[in-house]
């Protein structure tokens, strides 16, 4: 797997964003894999997602908040950077019917749903899915 950084920006709605984001990313010779936005009109807000491949990316990640601040500062941003390497810790919690859990535990195990599953949480449990709760700690509470 590549490894890639994720970029989410929230700021004001205003010409330029998306220039100005792939601007940024291009000048440090990164390769855009995905760049999603999304405008809120009755707030007036602007969301965006943008992941690029580190391959060939001109700057080291410790130094981006230095060198993407001046640029968040003057668009206003709220900005947050992750890198796809970076593993959430997540508590899935489950209801009586285990459908849903089947399918989050083959997407994390075929390694689409990238994340740390150190906790099961239900308050019913089921035959089904006792089987797959013996690699995950399970706890039930009524």
């Amino acid at each position: 797997m590549n490894r890639s950084a994720i970029l989410h920006v929230q700021a004001p709605d205003r010409k330029g964003l998306d220039a100005t984001l792939a601007e940024f990313i291009y000048r440090a010779d990164g390769n855009i894999l995905h760049f999603e936005q999304h405008m809120v009109p009755e707030l007036g807000l602007y969301l965006a997602r943008v992941e690029w491949d580190l391959a060939g990316f001109q700057m080291e990640m410790q130094d981006f908040a230095r060198h993407f601040a001046p640029i968040a500062d003057r668009m206003n941003m709220k900005w947050q950077i992750a890198l796809s390497s970076d593993r959430l810790r997540v508590a899935v919690f489950v209801s009586k019917y285990d459908h849903c859990l089947v399918d989050l535990l083959y997407r994390w195990h075929t390694g689409e749903l990238a994340c740390e599953i150190p906790l099961i949480i239900s308050n019913h449990p089921t035959r089904s899915a006792t089987r797959i709760f013996t690699v995950f700690p399970f706890m039930q509470f009524k």
